[in-house]
């Protein structure tokens, strides 16, 4: 009877200091929190929807330095892709990737930005990429009025 005495006593002790500990998994924040960016894939001559804002990729010219071959200049990819906006055709635009083009906002409104973010797949000398396998992942960012 002592030892299941003493075994209870240890127990319940135990579980007093164990409610003294503060959480280990919450987090002091300071400064609020950025909006997030989403990166999504859009396949070639697919209308792809962000929002109130629809994007399609007609043509891909890619001129990148194929990764099996050593190149002085390292190429850059031109996009022409058509913008709409509430399910309406507004334009079609070019965009140039690489080649010293720093900006590579495909849109930018009140309330997205849509930025390319990268072309793939990478070009290989011994294959041709047809412009159906292109898939352009873009950096959308819903915008706020801090922004």
């Amino acid at each position: 009877m002592k030892k299941l005495l003493f075994i209870l006593g240890l127990l319940v002790s135990g579980l007093g200091f164990a409610q003294d500990e503060t959480a280990k998994d919450t987090v002091q924040v300071d400064q609020p929190v950025e909006v997030p960016q989403i990166v999504v894939k859009v396949p070639y001559g697919k209308l792809t929807t962000f929002g109130d804002l629809a994007i399609k990729i007609i043509k891909v010219t890619d001129s990148r330095c194929p990764a099996d071959v050593n190149c002085i200049w390292a190429g850059n990819v031109i996009l022409d892709y058509e913008v709409y906006k509430d399910g309406k055709f507004l334009e079609t635009k070019k965009l140039t990737l690489g080649g010293g083009n720093e900006d590579s906002t495909l849109f930018k409104s009140d309330l997205n930005w849509l930025k390319a973010y990268s072309v793939a797949p990478y070009p290989k000398a011994s294959a041709k990429i047809d412009q159906k396998d292109y898939v352009i992942k873009m950096l959308w960012e819903q915008l706020t009025e801090d922004n």
